[in-house]
């Protein structure tokens, strides 16, 4: 969940130095560390990024970074169109890609939760899911209903479910964001 967001707590367990929350940057021993104990390093790994040139870059940078930790990553630029086809599609079975932002209806955390990581939103239509990691965790989603059912008769415990569904999602890490982009239409 963004900063400033009902049910937000600073919570970055991949970062290096202190244990506050928040981003101090990457921990690359234990980045590497875990790679080598997951028995995954020297798998090939296709990024896929848009055309653009600020998202190649982005790309670029994934590629170096996956090499840094021991896979065989590669970059595949694709016209935009195709990109967005190809993500919402799990059929295609991209392994790691470059994902725009995601803008929301109102400011709830079920903005962020149901389409992106709830088991609903994969199964759905998984020819066209927002939910491009095909994640889904039938105990998060019964804490993210409870958090969301409590949202009117009780906010404290509403915000308190939410900080522990982002949590729990956090640490399974289906997606990675880099930052939170704000602005206003």
């Amino acid at each position: 969940l963004p900063p400033d967001f009902p049910g937000h707590q600073n919570y970055c367990p991949y970062t290096a130095g202190a244990h506050d929350g928040g981003w101090h940057g990457p921990d690359t021993q234990k980045a590497r560390r875990l790679a080598r104990e997951s028995a995954t390093t020297n798998t090939p790994v296709t990024v896929w990024s848009f055309d653009g040139s600020e998202d190649k870059t982005a790309g670029s940078y994934l590629v170096r970074l996956l090499e840094d930790l021991g896979y065989r990553a590669t970059l595949h630029p694709v016209p935009f169109g195709e990109y967005f086809a190809k993500a919402y599609d799990s059929r295609s079975k991209i392994q790691m890609g470059i994902g725009g932002g995601w803008g929301l209806d109102y400011p709830a955390p079920s903005t962020f939760y149901r389409p992106l990581l709830s088991c609903r939103s994969f199964y759905q239509d998984p020819a066209s899911t927002p939910n491009w990691a095909g994640f889904c965790d039938p105990h998060l989603d019964n804490l993210a209903s409870q958090a969301q059912a409590a949202q009117l008769t009780d906010p404290a415990a509403a915000r308190s479910r939410w900080a522990q569904v982002d949590r729990i999602a956090t640490d399974q890490a289906p997606y990675v964001p880099v930052y939170n982009d704000a602005g206003t239409v």
